[in-house]
């Protein structure tokens, strides 16, 4: 079901993203065409790099924006939106907003420097700027674009000279110093959040909370690679898996070799004597591809990999049970070679003793 107010909002914040990329190419053109006519080249430049920098802050929120809402809670609190989506989206309308107009005001600020307004004069006296204009132009200076006028600059040198560079006296960006003060504004809100009130995870229990989860995906894609065994790297199954196989041999293997695996129409299963090999893999081959010409059907379609596995581990632990009325041994003696390892995963030693049958 469509969500109107969140598609509302996506789409007026994917239009202002659009609004935001054409300023920032008008930007970049009256800049070029600034620093060309204007002395104050270096003043231009750092004002379009910092509408860039919004830009580009504003296109990540942006896709976090999208992260969010794909991942937010079901819980809904405003127009049926969870409140991490509500909030989210309209901080990333507020943000595109406050770089639209600050990027409208640089252009406007730029586009003065390149046609600069002529100044009226009316009976030998000038014409004086409207109070917005005015009030605009100071809070321009101290604000953000606070610097001393670049012929003021060789006033203001000091003595220090390295190697032919000196040092002006001049005032930092009063955007960069908010800046600066709204970071240390966040850490103080972050450590009382995280470390003093305790209502947030903090860095090591985010770290705990995503190795638990990562635990439970490597459990999960574990659990279903045992779906994936095969042949070539099947290995003898545990207890459990032994038990189970038990009883898949008691629905479907006991016509044929018995009730305990001492054979009947099939071969004997407790000796070491096999016709098609008698390791743990030879063993799930065998049941899973089968020998229709010598009578043994192939139980792929009925059985799982894994539940032939068991099988296969089940028939393999019955070597040396003796059961009474045990058939005859039938094909090649087949030895285990023994290891530090499971011996049912290396290759077997089979014998030239060929058992008449």
């Amino acid at each position: 079901m469509i969500n109107y107010i969140e598609f509302l909002m996506v789409t007026v914040a994917g239009l202002l993203a659009i609004v935001i990329w054409v300023l920032s190419n008008v930007l970049s053109m009256i800049s070029k065409k600034a620093v060309e006519v204007s002395k104050l080249g270096k003043k231009v430049l750092i004002l379009a790099i910092v509408a860039m920098g919004s830009l580009f802050a504003n296109a990540a929120s942006a896709q976090a924006v999208a992260d969010s809402s794909a991942k937010a809670p079901s819980v809904n609190y405003y127009g049926g939106m969870s409140l991490t989506t509500f909030w989210t989206l309209s901080s990333v309308l507020a943000l595109e907003m406050l770089v639209v107009f600050l990027m409208l005001l640089f252009i406007r600020g730029l586009w003065k420097v390149i046609h600069p307004t002529e100044v009226v004069v009316e009976s030998n006296k000038a014409v004086t700027q409207s109070w917005l204009i005015r009030t605009w132009n100071e809070l321009d200076k101290k604000f953000l674009t606070k610097a001393i006028p670049l012929e003021e600059e060789a006033d203001r040198l000091l003595d220090h000279d390295y190697d032919g560079i000196k040092e002006l006296d001049n005032a930092l960006p009063p955007w960069w110093k908010y800046g600066f003060i709204i970071t240390i504004f966040i850490a103080v809100l972050y450590l009382l959040k995280y470390e003093v009130w305790h209502n947030g995870p903090n860095p090591t229990e985010e770290y705990n909370t995503e190795m638990t989860t990562a635990k439970d995906q490597v459990d999960a894609y574990l659990a279903s690679m045992k779906n994936n065994v095969d042949e070539k790297t099947v290995t003898m199954a545990d207890a459990a898996g032994i038990a189970a196989g038990q009883a898949s041999f008691a629905k479907t293997c006991v016509a044929c070799h018995g009730t305990k695996g001492e054979g009947g129409v099939g071969p004997n299963l407790t000796d070491e004597y096999w016709l098609h090999g008698g390791g743990v893999s030879d063993v799930f081959k065998t049941i899973k591809y089968g020998y229709p010409d010598k009578g043994m059907q192939s139980w792929q379609s009925t059985y799982s990999p894994v539940q032939i596995q068991e099988l296969a581990s089940y028939v393999k632990s019955l070597k040396g049970t003796n059961p009474p009325n045990a058939k005859a041994p039938q094909g090649d003696l087949y030895k285990e070679i023994a290891t530090g390892k499971d011996s049912t995963n290396v290759a077997p030693k089979k014998d030239s003793i060929t058992v008449t049958k």
